[in-house]
């Protein structure tokens, strides 16, 4: 970048002083895009040096820039060439020289506008060495499809070298639910016996019917090595292995996700949508504000640790990763929305709002849940990455600064593969147009009709007179203040 812009001053010299000179004439201030563009429309210079400067490297990071700092003499850019991946360069419109910062170095920067004064002994927070050593993709096209690069990278090194093939046999022989193996037991130690034992499953079970029940051949299938993990019945698990038996020949990403996502893992699941957290009032300190009651509470509820916490929205994130981390189970985050973005300068202007919109617990609880959590489900790539032109919400937390309190210099990496976009969406067999009249559950019918219209009243019987009213049905929390206020009386 700064070689770029180099080259560019000594091309276009009087241009770039005429610009530098309408950033600097506004003072101290953040320019948004839209104001760094607007500039660039009205510099000094006749018409093709002017176009040839908006063509060039300089015009492409102007293009670029998501803001520009200025605090004269000096105008710094946060350049964005694509989704995910950030530059930073300081000019001093004086001398015209060019310096490349780090993220640290802007932010310290950036922060003298705030009138914070500099201090080297603020902390610095990093998450980028936590997480070093994990693979993740470099194209900002693959942002968001954590579980395919994933597969694909496993299936690649597995098909690199038959050692990576060691931790899928320790994971399918060590994998239990409440005490019980579910996949392979002792009699199977190492990927030939594996093998050898897939290929005697194979002729057993396909000589079976394919809808025989797994408890007619669960016996012979534990006498060679086989436990109750791969179907219930003969051709669910035969299909099972199958596929194993094809990745273990040439492991493809497609067949690895397919077999991994047919292993049973998940049986208990804790979904949590707390509200009113962030709102709440000299609580620190209180019973279960750490978690202490709720961990003891779900586990006495299931009998046992759950497999996996959902948290939902900023509070139940947080939330979610105490107990996840209380509990060492697997950690699932759904944001929906993230705040940062919808308050323009709200993290350098934090101090100005706190009290009453609480950003600094916000954005810092936001901040740990994010890299705290296994995996983050998304309904867009426009809420990890943004656009073209735009930040994404999780992008916005990869370095941000809170004066005097901390400064992030690596917060969250949108190139994780822990993001996953799953778009919302219905089954469409349950969910159909009223047109579709031949999907319809025609023998509930008479049910219905009972349920509704039996003129005895009792705990099951509602006793409607009134056949004439259409009848609707609402699936929704039943929340006084959110509810559909039709749907709900004194009695529901």
């Amino acid at each position: 970048m700064r070689e770029r812009v180099e080259q560019t001053l000594s091309a276009h010299r009087n241009e770039i002083v005429s610009l530098l000179s309408r950033y600097v004439a506004q003072g101290k201030a953040i320019l948004q895009p839209h104001q760094i563009l607007d500039e660039l429309e009205n510099i000094i210079g006749d018409e093709a040096s002017r176009q040839k400067l908006t063509d060039g490297p300089f015009g492409d990071a102007l293009r670029t820039a998501q803001e520009c700092i200025v605090l004269p003499p000096f105008v710094a850019l946060a350049v964005r060439p694509r989704p995910g991946v950030w530059e930073y360069v300081r000019v001093d419109a004086y001398q015209l020289s060019v310096q490349q910062l780090t993220a640290s170095e802007y932010l310290v920067f950036k922060e003298e506008l705030a009138g914070e004064p500099n201090s080297s002994y603020v902390l610095e927070l990093d998450f980028e060495p936590f997480n070093a050593s994990f693979p993740r993709p470099n194209r900002s096209e693959s942002i968001g499809n954590g579980v395919q690069f994933l597969n694909r990278h496993l299936s690649s090194s597995m098909f690199r070298s038959k050692d990576c093939l060691e931790p899928l046999l320790d994971f399918l022989r060590t994998h239990k639910h409440d005490g019980h193996v579910m996949m392979l037991n002792d009699r199977i130690q190492s990927i030939n016996r594996l093998q050898s034992s897939l290929s005697k499953a194979d002729d057993y079970l396909s000589k079976l019917p394919s809808d025989t029940a797994y408890s007619e051949f669960q016996y012979d299938l534990q006498g060679m090595g086989f436990e109750r993990g791969w179907g219930n019945n003969a051709e669910r698990t035969l299909e099972m292995m199958h596929l194993l038996s094809d990745i273990l020949q040439a492991p493809d990403p497609s067949i690895l996700e397919t077999f991994l996502g047919r292993i049973p893992m998940v049986f208990n699941v804790v979904i949590l949508s707390i509200h009113g957290y962030f709102g709440q009032a000299n609580v620190l300190g209180l019973p279960d504000t750490g978690g202490q009651d709720a961990a003891s509470e779900i586990a006495a509820e299931l009998h046992g640790a759950p497999d996996l916490i959902i948290g939902n929205y900023s509070d139940g994130n947080l939330v979610a990763s105490l107990l996840s981390y209380k509990m060492g189970v697997t950690q699932c985050n759904i944001a929906h929305a993230l705040e940062k973005t919808k308050y323009p300068d709200s993290d350098l202007y934090w101090k100005k709002f706190d009290e009453k919109y609480h950003f600094s617990c916000q954005f810092t609880a936001d901040l740990l849940a994010m890299n705290n959590a296994d995996f983050i489900i998304t309904s867009t790539y426009q809420e990890i990455a943004g656009t073209k032109n735009t930040v994404g919400q999780y992008e916005s937390h990869s370095s941000f600064t809170l004066p005097g309190l901390y400064r992030v210099v690596h917060g969250i990496d949108v190139f994780d593969p822990k993001f996953n976009i799953v778009s919302p969406g219905a089954d469409m067999t349950i969910y159909f147009s009223y047109s579709e009249k031949e999907k319809r559950l025609t023998s509930l019918h008479a049910k219905l009709e009972k349920l509704l219209f039996d003129p005895e009243q009792n705990e099951e019987h509602m006793r409607e007179t009134r056949r004439y009213l259409e009848m609707f049905y609402i699936l929704k929390f039943r929340d006084l203040v959110k509810s559909v206020p039709v749907a709900i009386d004194d009695e529901a």
